[in-house]
């Protein structure tokens, strides 16, 4: 598959997103110590369900704010990020679910860029949408929206083989886990590039984010644990990233391992629900 034909297949989406209107996959949303709606709501007002998936210690202060239902209690407390996220893979596997979404819990709206604004659009839409351009290939190892404070730079539709990262939409197929002590988004989707998957994130379809504190609940963030986890991708990825700081705050430089990876999409002749997709392309 050309990356024209990946961008246009993008625009078209966009041009059309009002008539997405059906989110297939369950949404996962992993939160610790943070018992309040804010992704949730915005999928609400969309009028999507979800999960909240929840640390023992924190479920009863969830239970005053979310259903039974909605949430997923963690069989254990404190055992990280990967731990979590790699539960929610296997929850939505053990369902028979091909693809499921993982977000954080920190965004307060989806949008979608058009004439150079970040502009608020419907979750439902946004979601549906992205669902449907996956499902046209049959290598996505994982697939992402963008940032809103990156929009504005990114000049294509799409980007092939870069990390995706905050709301993405996960293959359950692709033999690969999240691991501990390591930017885990990062190392994720650098293990989906490595079995020749690939990773897509949606330039135009985009997430505002809360601002994260190291007091609000969530991962750690701390200055400690930001350096240990880049000591984890210098450990997994040797010689691809180089750590440094930046207003007093530990960084990773920017890494070309990313051109490393140069496989591209493969289109399929059947979608998963069994339409032709021959004339598609």
């Amino acid at each position: 598959m050309t990356h024209e034909v990946l961008e246009r297949n993008a625009k078209k989406l966009l041009a059309d997103i009002d008539s997405y209107n059906m989110v297939q996959y369950p949404i996962y949303i992993p939160s610790k110590a943070r018992p309040k709606k804010v992704t949730a709501q915005a999928l609400e007002d969309a009028g999507l369900k979800y999960f909240i998936v929840v640390e023992p210690q924190d479920y009863t202060s969830y239970r005053e704010v979310f259903e039974r239902e909605q949430l997923i209690k963690l069989p254990m407390d404190n055992q990280g990020i990967d731990y979590v996220r790699n539960y929610c893979k296997i929850h939505s596997a053990q369902n028979d679910w091909e693809y499921h979404w993982q977000m954080d819990d920190n965004i307060k709206d989806f949008r979608i860029r058009v004439n150079n604004k970040n502009v608020k659009h419907s979750a439902k839409n946004i979601l549906s949408a992205s669902e449907t351009y996956v499902r046209e290939y049959d290598n996505i190892g994982i697939l992402g929206l963008c940032h809103v404070g990156f929009a504005f730079a990114r000049d294509n539709e799409v980007d092939v083989n870069k990390q995706v990262y905050s709301c993405v939409l996960v293959n359950n197929h692709v033999l690969a886990n999240w691991r501990p002590d390591v930017v885990e988004d990062t190392d994720y989707s650098l293990q989906v590039l490595e079995q020749e998957y690939c990773t897509l994130l949606l330039n135009r379809f985009c997430i505002g984010k809360e601002t994260t504190s190291t007091n609000s609940g969530g991962n750690d963030n701390s200055d400690a644990w930001r350096l240990k986890r880049s000591l984890g991708l210098q450990k997994h990825w040797p010689g691809a990233f180089k750590i440094t700081e930046q207003y007093g705050r530990v960084k990773i430089q920017p890494s070309r391992i990313w051109k490393r990876y140069t496989h591209m999409p493969r289109g399929q002749k059947i979608d998963l629900n069994g339409n032709d997709l021959s004339n598609f392309f």
